[in-house]
């Protein structure tokens, strides 16, 4: 009677293991019939950057296949030759970007509002870039990126995602420093006259210094022979 019970509590605790590792299972696969939002905040030194636009593109939908799930092409980006085994690759924005531009595809533009915030809703479960093609003014355009709809964060996954890119200030030129305008007005006109007294002044003053010094001395020495 032993070997029965020892054999039903070890079949009931492989069935309960089985139960939880299903249900786990179940956990790592996203509602991809749930909508999502993304919100994306510009800062730059702790200040809110208002101005500009960004432009949200669906690139990427979501594949179901045996509870594994990946990201494929949309029918937009079908033709784009993008490898999406690593979604966090820093050159693959910038390829879907570069695509988008010279196919000149259509995408949901929204203005940046006065408190840096702009807001993107209703979105299905996909691979989204964010590109912006009218920076704030003062800074430069932010770098194309990459946001997924929902997002995994800690094994659980977020439906309306928050991000924030770097926002950089536009450096601009140095002034350079402009000498002060000359007065217009009429001006006498620079020619060799206005010098020529200067040096004729000084050989008269020679001339009558050395013919006073002789009459001085004449006149003294006259006096002696008297």
């Amino acid at each position: 009677m032993q070997l029965p019970k020892r054999f039903t509590a070890l079949f009931l605790a492989a069935l309960l293991m089985c139960i939880m590792d299903i249900a786990a299972y179940a956990q790592d696969v996203p509602d991809i019939s749930k909508k999502g939002t993304i919100s994306i905040t510009m800062i730059y030194d702790n200040k809110p950057v208002s101005g500009g636009t960004l432009t949200l593109y669906r690139a990427g939908q979501v594949n179901v296949d045996d509870g594994n799930y990946s990201y494929m092409l949309t029918d937009d980006f079908i033709d784009c030759n993008v490898n999406l085994a690593d979604i966090s690759s820093e050159t693959l924005a910038n390829e879907f970007a570069q695509y988008a531009g010279e196919h000149s595809l259509a995408g949901k533009t929204e203005r940046i509002g006065n408190d840096g915030n702009v807001y993107f809703s209703d979105l299905e479960a996909g691979l989204y870039l964010l590109v912006q093609n009218e920076a704030a003014d003062g800074y430069y355009k932010v770098t194309p990126f990459l946001v997924s709809v929902p997002m995994n964060e800690n094994g659980a996954y977020i439906y309306d995602v928050v991000a924030s890119p770097k926002v950089e200030l536009e450096k601009k030129p140095v002034p350079v420093p402009t000498t002060p305008s000359k007065p217009v007005g009429p001006t006498l006109p620079q020619t060799g006259q206005l010098n020529w007294p200067i040096p004729m002044l000084a050989v008269m003053g020679l001339i009558l210094f050395s013919a006073g010094w002789i009459l001085y001395f004449g006149r003294k020495r006259d006096g002696y022979e008297k």
